[in-house]
């Protein structure tokens, strides 16, 4: 495959989820916005404490079985082996339920001590345990996207993507309208079972069910998918355990207000701004799976990647810099205003992730899941301390700093270790176009926190512009489509 047909492949699905992804966020605005006012600062902290919780027990529980039966498919896949896909969907689903069964008896024998973590909820003891119907339809449905992840079936993923957000909508509103605070927990459960319930809607009639929940042999040919999965446990493990942590820290330095004050900015900048990263899983790793085993052609992939996810990143966070007045004022209810200096000193989180990204499934793709974990757990201990360090400094923007200087870390750390495992370097494309927009975006920051409102909002239409052209001007050199869209153009003026 050429250079400039595989950067269009990577455009193309990039934009395929992008786009879902932007008619999701667009229903995603609606929902925040409602629930946000139905809430208040201090039930999105609450929320976000059950999600944490049941993000660690899900990501502890599922053994990597999202991660590692994707690979195994693409590779039954690209084999055209039918029988031998139904049987491995069958292992995956066995294990599934298993492992989501095992996650939720973890959250009710686990409830008393996860409530005495958390203090600042003030429920009932067991309380926590009512986040296991949740974790269990949640380690379910990942088996579910795997499968359809791994027989390439992309344009299902979007769309349910793009009908879970609908669902989210009319389920979550009704209930926080009719019981406020009180309704967090049912309406996690409710989403999290109709979530389950969307997926299967669109597996059963590839891959009908069938589970064998007490077949020695089939328990015993998931036993793979588990110890090559166990290292991908442990660094999930520490991902959504020093997320909990630093939840529990917020909580305790701060106050229930701040740690939803805290998850909607972090989320306004991985969910909203990481619209890019979402092919990455869907397109991005079984591509780069095929590839692991030349390095060159490997080495190819990641660059390409990385061009596409900094190409647009890049303009996109000087857009949201630029506009975040006005988008938190569209997302959120009034409150949470006060957010706006930690979402733009995060801004350099999300510019960061583009390029580590796509370098950081390399370790997987190779099967490596030992360097994985590695490099996993030293980034989340090191973000752990360096945003709960930051935030006890300087409060909230303080988060955002450390969040941006963790990335930097990430960076770093991941581009010296992969270079000396899998001669990874970055190509001189790829950096012009990284050291482009990264000062583009720099120079952005800098005039929002330093230049009165006309002042900035001239200076940062500058700046989107300039990083646009070069966005284009560089991606163009190795893009049919793009080099077609420019000739189309010429030929209108």
């Amino acid at each position: 495959m050429s250079s400039r047909t595989t950067i269009d492949h990577v455009l193309k699905y990039t934009g395929i989820f992008g786009g879902v992804q932007g008619l999701n966020m667009l229903i995603s605005v609606v929902r925040n916005k409602l629930t946000t006012h139905l809430l208040g600062p201090a039930g999105i902290g609450l929320m976000g404490i059950y999600l944490a919780i049941a993000e660690f027990v899900s990501s502890s529980c599922n053994f990597g079985l999202p991660f590692t039966s994707v690979q195994r498919l693409s590779e039954l896949f690209e084999s055209d082996d039918r029988q031998a896909m139904e049987r491995f969907v069958g292992v995956v689903r066995t294990w599934c339920v298993w492992t989501g069964l095992l996650g939720g008896a973890l959250c009710v024998a686990f409830a008393p001590l996860l409530h005495t973590m958390f203090a600042g909820d003030s429920g009932s003891l067991w309380r926590p345990a009512l986040v296991a119907p949740m974790v269990t339809a949640t380690i379910i449905t990942g088996g579910e996207i795997s499968i359809l992840k791994g027989t390439r079936r992309l344009k299902r993923v979007a769309t349910i993507t793009l009908l879970g957000a609908v669902v989210l909508l009319a389920t979550t509103i009704p209930i926080y309208w009719l019981l406020g605070t009180d309704g967090i927990l049912l309406a996690l459960n409710l989403t999290a079972a109709l979530t389950l319930a969307l997926h299967l809607a669109f597996t059963l009639p590839v891959f009908p069910w069938h589970v064998s929940l007490f077949s020695r042999q089939v328990l015993r040919s998931g036993l793979p998918l588990l110890r090559t999965g166990f290292p991908y446990v442990l660094s999930a493990m520490a991902g959504s355990g020093a997320m909990m942590a630093l939840t529990a820290l917020l909580l305790r330095l701060g106050s229930m207000a701040d740690v939803g004050l805290y998850r909607s900015a972090s989320a306004l900048m991985v969910s909203y701004a990481g619209i890019v990263f979402t092919a990455l899983e869907s397109d991005y790793f079984p591509r780069l799976s095929s590839v692991n085993h030349d390095p060159l052609r490997r080495n190819r992939c990641i660059n390409q990647q990385i061009q596409v996810c900094v190409g647009l990143v890049g303009p996109f966070m000087i857009a949201l810099a630029m506009m975040m007045p006005v988008v938190l004022h569209i997302l959120y209810a009034p409150e949470f205003m006060v957010i706006e200096d930690m979402a733009l000193a995060a801004v350099f989180y999300t510019f960061l992730r583009a390029i580590t990204t796509p370098i950081s499934y390399t370790a997987l793709a190779n099967g490596n899941s030992l360097l994985y974990l590695a490099m996993e757990v030293i980034y989340d201990g090191v973000m752990l301390v360096v945003v709960a360090a930051s935030y006890s400094t300087w409060g909230l923007v303080g988060a955002g700093i450390g969040l941006s200087a963790a990335a930097l870390f990430d960076l770093l750390l991941i581009g010296t270790c992969y270079g000396m495992h899998y001669h990874f370097r970055f190509e001189r494309h790829t950096l012009a176009i990284i050291a482009t927009q990264s000062t583009a975006v720099a120079a952005a920051v800098a005039a929002c926190f330093l230049l009165p409102p006309l002042h900035k909002y001239a200076v940062c239409a500058v700046l989107l512009a300039a990083a646009t052209a070069a966005s284009l001007r560089l991606l163009g050199t190795d893009s049919a489509a793009i080099q077609r869209l420019a000739a189309r153009l010429r030929r209108r003026r």
